[in-house]
């Protein structure tokens, strides 16, 4: 049975709502190195061909390095993470929405950190349905971020839909933990558009840059 849900993102966070592109929360930093001087954080960024031969910019950036930090003690399985992305997002999202995830590069991990924080905001709020399990990696893939490769052709031949009715006539949160080009997230967009989702918002907690 369908439900009323238009969008994700409740009313008061209705500007966030824009299912023909990606939302994102904050910057996932590739950084050479970090360092802690005087309590301030900063990092160095390579600006030429070799380290060490190159010239180092050091900038300030502390809010982006604190949320590269906090995306990757998620994903490597800190509850305090968790539950702050929990306390964060789940005001921001609607009752009565299904939550989906990009599944996994490796086909053999399925209980990995982001399926753990997609299925407790599924519990925060009373009425979301846990589509968690939709998106299903068949096939591992070397992981996108640390420069796998990334097509629509990729994704589609190594993910299979499992229980398309979870989000057949649902509004569907799709969730990532760190977006690159995006294209993982936009062919899970499509594939559950093709299972009868009647909106898909795409969220990833960082972005690359």
């Amino acid at each position: 049975m369908s439900n009323t849900t238009t969008a994700v993102f409740r009313e008061p966070y209705a500007e966030r709502n824009h299912p023909e592109r990606i939302v994102t929360f904050g910057a996932f930093l590739r950084v050479a190195q970090t360092l802690e001087t005087h309590g301030k954080l900063r990092y160095v960024r390579e600006t030429g061909p070799a380290y060490g031969a190159a010239r180092a910019e050091v900038a300030d950036d502390s809010a982006k390095l604190e949320h590269t930090r906090l995306v990757e003690a998620l994903n490597r399985g800190r509850k305090w993470a968790r539950e702050r992305f929990v306390r964060w997002l789940d005001p921001l999202l609607a009752a009565d929405i299904a939550i989906a995830i990009v599944p996994s590069h490796d086909a053999f991990n399925t209980e990995w950190p982001l399926r753990t924080l997609a299925q407790a905001l599924v519990t925060a709020t009373p009425g979301r349905t846990d589509a968690t399990g939709v998106l299903v990696r068949h096939t591992t893939i070397r992981r996108i971020v640390y420069g796998g490769p990334s097509t629509p052709e990729l994704h589609r031949e190594t993910i299979r839909l499992e229980s398309p009715d979870l989000v057949a006539g649902h509004a569907v949160l799709l969730l990532d933990d760190i977006a690159k080009s995006g294209t993982s997230l936009r062919t899970c967009r499509d594939l559950l558009y093709e299972s009868g989702a009647t909106v898909v918002q795409a969220v990833a907690l960082a972005r690359v840059v």
